[in-house]
């Protein structure tokens, strides 16, 4: 009984705070989703969707004809072949002499410092970080942060549910109501008067 009670009470201020903070943060979250969409399908009605059709009726079919197609054929008939000579007469020695002097020069004392005291050092601080730094670290976690994070964050849960079903009540069942209610009726009568209008004008 003693150990429940401070429980409860930790899970009730947290979900006080929770509900505080989160449920204007929900709010805050809801409204922004909205505006970004709607800002995000102007942006690319208005910058995105004339450059794509520039590139892909303009610029790519162009690019192909003026660059690509000499660019293959200059590949084809002139770099690949003298590209092939120079690569069997030049790059493959060098190539195998750059080897020789890594391997000699970085490849073997780089091993032995791995070997002699890179390894030993590793191990040295390994253990060091292990009994002085991760088992403690372990306990102070599982006895002391884990509990408390762990109803923070029930707390947050159940609050962010707590926003949804009051945004819910409070801005989306009214904005239904007022657009069948109001909206629908409205536009279905506009609409009906221009048509009224239109056939007197034009007959």
């Amino acid at each position: 009984m003693g150990d429940q009670q401070p429980a409860g009470c930790l899970t009730g201020a947290a979900r006080a705070i929770a509900l505080v903070v989160v449920v204007p943060l929900r709010f805050l979250w809801e409204i922004a989703a909205a505006v970004g969409r709607f800002v995000g399908t102007v942006l690319h009605a208005v910058f995105v969707w004339p450059f794509e059709m520039l590139w892909r009726y303009v610029l790519a079919p162009v690019g192909r004809v003026l660059f690509v197609v000499p660019a293959v054929w200059l590949w084809r008939t002139v770099l690949a072949p003298l590209g092939g000579l120079l690569a069997e007469w030049v790059l493959v020695p060098l190539l195998r002499g750059f080897v020789w002097l890594v391997t000699h020069l970085l490849v073997l004392p780089l091993q032995l410092l791995w070997r002699y005291v890179l390894t030993p050092v590793g191990r040295a601080v390994a253990w060091l970080l292990r009994y002085l730094v991760a088992l403690p670290v372990a306990w102070l976690w599982r006895v002391l942060l884990f509990p408390v994070l762990r109803e923070f964050g029930r707390a947050v849960a159940w609050a962010w549910g707590v926003a949804g079903r009051v945004w819910g009540f409070l801005v989306v069942r009214p904005c239904r109501w007022v657009r069948r209610e109001l909206w629908w009726p409205v536009k279905a009568e506009v609409r009906r008067v221009l048509h009224e209008v239109r056939r007197a004008l034009l007959g």
